[in-house]
């Protein structure tokens, strides 16, 4: 939750951010019903776009990604989509954020600030030869902790996405330590 109340008056802005930095599944059902004025008709768009870029290993059953039998989707499927949104400056923007404050609102006067998940775990996002932009983190107990991450690596962009890694929200956050090792290999060329 990225701690949004009803009948809240946010922007899209808000919106966006607090669904990607704190993973607030509020703001996540909150955007698709401005759009479509529902999740269910959000989640059909989401699923005509992910076999539009050929994601065919993926099905969408809700906008947060909480666990459903039919929810489902490979690392492939989810670096093909992180390639495709990073395309979009505003997306690139929200994605590589640390962190995001909104002004007061209708239900929050002192506003808000949100710290984007993936940064609050590091000290720095830099390696010896590159440095971590950005990353959007995940967690359930069926897919464990999960991170797809953008980084630089000797002058090159690179996505990875993990999953699967041990651990939840309240242990040490292998997703990202994960993510770290994978990149040191690169910039030491070991991969």
């Amino acid at each position: 939750m990225a701690g949004f109340l009803p009948n809240e008056q946010l922007t899209v802005e808000d919106l966006l951010y607090g669904s990607m930095l704190p993973s607030g599944a509020e703001a996540s059902i909150g955007l698709a019903e401005y759009i479509t004025g529902s999740e269910e008709e959000f989640v059909k768009l989401m699923n005509n776009k992910a076999q539009q870029l050929g994601m065919i290993n993926t099905h969408f059953m809700n906008t947060t990604g909480l666990h459903h039998p039919e929810h489902y989707t490979t690392v492939q499927d989810i670096a093909l989509l992180l390639q495709y949104a990073l395309t979009n400056s505003e997306f690139r923007q929200i994605y590589t954020a640390e962190r995001y404050s909104i002004k007061q609102t209708n239900r929050h006067p002192e506003g808000m600030t949100f710290t984007n998940r993936m940064f609050q775990h590091m000290t720095s996002g830099e390696l010896s030869a590159g440095e971590i932009l950005g990353g959007k983190t995940g967690y359930t107990e069926e897919a464990g902790l999960c991170l797809a991450s953008l980084a630089t690596v000797n002058g090159q962009e690179y996505i990875l996405v993990t999953v699967g890694a041990k651990g939840d929200p309240r242990t040490e956050q292998y997703n990202i330590t994960d993510a770290f090792s994978v990149y040191r290999q690169l910039s030491s060329g070991n991969i």
